[in-house]
This record gives structure tokens, sequence and C-alpha cells, in this order.
């Protein structure tokens, strides 16, 4: 089975590279998403989703909404780590700021993404959706951004180890074999993404965690439908065939099962972290 197809930030070219910049200021995260690396590597795509969606990002309307519907109250949390603890994991005092920050990036990206995606599926079934053309103007205020993160390590550059440990957070996306990015980022302390494996690998084999995190997304998800109120998606067909369609259609799907995974065991590994 294939790896997933992307686009990566540093290949990026063109339309694609503009979208991509505005995507990490109106995310106030420093990365592009697997999501929109996938999406773009359908010719025309990425861009039509920027013309309808890109605005309501610009003004902050998809943050604040997928923001606001995150309730992680019904995980259990992980087992704590001390600074001593952190040491033995491989990861200096100095470190941990950059694996908070890590953590947090994930956690604020990933209920945005959930938004977006509920719109998109919304929009490619051409649902029927109720119009609010007066809102569209509002304005919501957006936090401050957060700093640059380590880059993700490439696959081919994983020793046998540590692709083991991320193979604990694989799943399938569009067809094509997939490990959410805040993994690839913690890769870099192999001994600390060891202990992420055995802390949350379990959690994702328990159907009643898993459960919890569907019920997480749900909530996101479906407030999508608040932004679209405010979206004109008439004459709105994707620039795509029905097979890659399909295949976005899948996409956005497995997107809605790993995000809540990271907002909820993102939030998790934050909150394990000992204060700096």
């Amino acid at each position: 089975m294939l790896r997933m197809r992307e686009i990566l930030e540093a290949e990026a070219v063109g339309s694609i590279a503009m979208i991509y910049d505005e995507i990490r200021n109106y995310y106030r995260a420093p990365y592009v998403s697997s999501l929109f690396r996938h999406l773009a590597t359908y010719p025309g795509f990425l861009e039509w989703v920027w013309r309808i969606l890109g605005p309501h990002l610009q003004n902050g309307r998809i943050q604040t909404t997928g923001w606001s519907h995150v309730d992680i109250s019904k995980l259990e949390p992980i087992k704590s780590l001390s600074r001593r603890d952190l040491i033995d994991l491989g990861v200096s005092y100095n470190e941990l700021p950059v694996i908070k920050n890590i953590c947090e990036t994930f956690v604020r990206v990933s209920p945005v993404n959930l938004v977006v995606s509920g719109c998109l599926q919304k929009i490619m079934h051409q649902q029927d959706l109720v119009q609010e053309s007066e809102t569209a103007n509002e304005k919501f205020t957006l936090p401050e951004p957060l700093i640059e993160m380590p880059p993700m390590v490439t696959w081919s550059g994983l020793s046998d180890e540590q692709k083991k440990l991320l193979g604990v957070f694989e799943t399938v996306l569009a067809g094509e074999k997939f490990v959410p990015g805040i993994y690839l980022v913690l890769a870099r302390w192999p001994l600390f993404l060891g202990y992420a494996a055995e802390q949350l690998g379990p959690k994702l084999k328990d159907e009643k965690i898993l459960k919890r995190c569907e019920r997480i997304a749900d909530k996101i998800f479906e407030s999508s439908e608040e932004v679209l109120k405010s979206i004109d998606v008439s004459n709105s067909s994707p620039p795509v065939n029905s097979s890659q369609k399909k295949n976005i259609l899948s996409a956005i799907s497995t997107y809605r099962q790993t995000s809540p995974q990271m907002v909820g065991f993102g939030s998790l590994l934050l909150k394990a972290l000992p204060a700096f």
C-alpha cells in the first residue's frame, strides 16, 4: 500500500504556495496540515476550496467555530511526566517548550480542519443550505500565532525502530497509509515517541475511547452548518471527476476520525508535561 500523496510545504509553488502561506497565517499555526497537503494533489481543487472557504478563514469564523465546540472532558488523562522523566526520555529542559508548542499547534489546527472538512463534505454532496448572508462581514478575534515547530521527520529518514513506533498511530487515508503529523514531529525524540505510543496506543484500540473521540468529532464537524449559513455555494461544483471526488470524501471521512484524536490525545500529551 502506498503512503498518502501530498504536496509538501517545501515543494509548493504558485497558487498552492500562496494558499499554504494564508493557511499558516489564518490558522495562527506554523504548518499546513496533511488534509490540505493531500487536497493540493488534485489539480485546481485546493484553489476551488480556497475561493469558497478562504474568506471565512480570513475573518476568523471557521476557526472560532471549531475551537468553541471542543470538549475533551470525557477523556481520561495519561501518565504525567516529571522533568526527570523527560530527561530519561531524551528530552532536555530547554526542549520542553518545543514539545509543548508542538502539541499545542496540533490541538489548535485539528478543530479548524474538522469544520473545513464538514463544509467540504456538505458542499460536495450538494446539500441544501440555508443562507444568512448578513453575517458574512462579521469579524472574529484570533489568538497570537504559535512559534515555528521542528519539521516533520521524512519517512525515508526514519529508523526501523521509529517506523515501528509510528505504526502504532497508522491509519488509512484515501486508500493510502497515513500517520498524523504530530507523531512525525515527535519522532525526533524516539524515547518520548515510545512513551506516547505506550500511553496512547491502547486508547487507539479501545472502542469506548474511540467512541468518545467520535463524539468530539461529530460536535465539531457538524458545527460547519453554522459556517455554511454565511457561504454562497451556488454554482460550486468541484473541479474533480467522480473517482477523485470519492477519494476526497474518503480522505475527509478519515480525517474526521483522526483529527479528534489529535484534539484529545494532543491535549492529553500537553497536560502530561511538567510546567516550564
